[in-house]
């Protein structure tokens, strides 16, 4: 069966996935519709794509593509509570990215409904994380998580978070917020959706940790989880280059949902959970 992919999100994250599936590098997924409010953006990646593709300003005609089976969400979390509902009840599987969203749980509970009720899926891709499918694992077992994001201080510029700080002359790495993945994705929406997607596979928002870091000599966007419970303890660091346009997001995380994409479609053994 071939996924007909519609892409929700025409900036640089949405332009990486349509170019990705444009050019064929994953087998049995073809872009067929692009949805932005801003139609420039939607034509800018159209006119670099197949004639057959389509784009909209318009939701609802986004929404009736015709054959289109798979919506990726490459927008922002207040784009996913605004069209996720829609897109589930038409019975269409969505490909989510900006999982801080999720850190409602009610609205996560609502559209969790919404897919079981329309024999939709609701996918999050690991983003710029790695461990959690080990986090997923023993969950039940989970005692604490924390995670430490420190990323350079132009990667934080633009957070509700941030703004106290925006003046300041960063010599080195400075804690400039503390609190649990809920709180950390209301003070950070751009730049800690992978706190939530940690905190689902893991204990919930409420319960997992978040420190975040500014420093002008960090190496990328660096993660850290520690996890410790009956299981025993383990720590991941991961070190990844921000996006070359879009330096509020790592490189991974592209990866990451380009990875969940080829899985979709894939019909080939599949390497962990």
């Amino acid at each position: 069966m071939i996924t007909r992919v519609g892409i929700l999100g025409c900036g640089a994250i949405g332009m990486e996935m349509a170019m990705v599936i444009n050019r064929g590098d994953i087998d049995g997924a073809t872009l067929v519709s692009l949805y932005d409010q801003d139609a420039k953006k939607a034509a800018h990646i159209q006119e670099k794509a197949a004639d057959t593709v389509w784009y909209y300003s318009n939701f609802q005609e986004f929404l009736s593509t015709e054959g289109m089976n798979l919506v990726i969400e490459c927008a922002s979390p207040q784009a996913v509570r605004l069209f996720a509902p829609e897109i589930l009840q038409a019975r269409l599987n969505l490909l989510m990215l900006s999982s801080g969203s999720l850190a409602d749980a009610e609205f996560f509970r609502e559209i969790s409904k919404i897919a079981e009720e329309n024999d939709s899926q609701l996918i999050v891709p690991s983003g710029a994380l790695g461990g959690v499918d080990a986090i997923r694992a023993v969950r039940h077992l989970l005692k604490e998580v924390v995670l430490t994001t420190t990323k350079p201080p132009k990667g934080l510029m633009g957070a509700p978070g941030f703004k106290e700080w925006e003046s300041v002359e960063f010599t080195g790495p400075q804690v400039i917020f503390e609190g649990n993945a809920l709180q950390a994705i209301q003070e950070f929406p751009a730049n800690v959706n992978v706190g939530v997607t940690l905190s689902l596979a893991g204990i919930g928002p409420d319960r997992t940790k978040v420190k975040v870091v500014a420093d002008p000599k960090a190496p990328g966007n660096v993660h850290e989880i520690f996890a410790r419970g009956d299981f025993g303890a383990f720590r991941f660091r991961l070190e990844n280059k921000p996006h070359i346009t879009n330096p509020r997001t790592s490189y991974l995380a592209i990866l990451s949902a380009i990875e969940t994409l080829r899985s979709i479609c894939g019909t080939g053994p599949r390497i962990g959970t």
